[in-house]
């Protein structure tokens, strides 16, 4: 299942453009945005938070912080330039199950089975597990700080290249 996000702001566009009309390489400042873009998404799996700030949903079966247990989901987190523009993105399967959510239940097998705390949970028939959504990657519009952010990265790009 591939999922794609697609956010477009409409300040960090036109600098891009301003980028271009100069005849500037943009892989520079696609390169800088991946980076802070990438270190934004792994900070909210630290914070426990979605990109606006909101909290994620607590653990129930265990302690410690959400999606953090052996942390390969927060480090699969990568960028890459296309073009003109960065995708950023985790090549994991399971990603838009913690990122939208997902009831799980067994239907073709006698039971599910899952580790909670290194122990076996096994789930029959007729039962589901709920996971909440977990938002790590934005679906409401770019946040007004990471817009801001990827301005002031932007900028420094045109500052180095400006200065030769």
């Amino acid at each position: 299942m591939n999922t794609k996000i697609e956010i477009q702001d409409r300040d960090v566009t036109e600098a891009f453009n301003r980028l271009l009309a100069m005849g500037e390489n943009p892989a520079p400042a696609l390169d800088a945005i991946g980076r802070l873009l990438k270190s934004k998404l792994q900070l909210g799996f630290i914070t426990s938070t979605d990109p606006y700030g909101r909290p994620w949903a607590p653990l129930k079966t265990r302690q410690g912080l959400p999606l953090r247990d052996k942390g390969h989901l927060m480090n699969s987190i990568d960028y890459r330039v296309e073009g003109a523009s960065v995708e950023v993105g985790t090549n994991l399967p399971y990603a838009p199950t913690h990122q939208f959510g997902a009831v799980i239940e067994a239907k073709g097998a006698k039971a599910l089975r899952f580790f909670v705390n290194g122990k076996p949970v096994f789930v029959g028939r007729g039962h589901k597990i709920t996971i909440p959504a977990r938002e790590m990657f934005p679906t409401e519009g770019l946040p007004p700080d990471w817009a801001a952010d990827s301005l002031d990265v932007i900028g420094e790009v045109l500052r180095r290249a400006w200065r030769g």
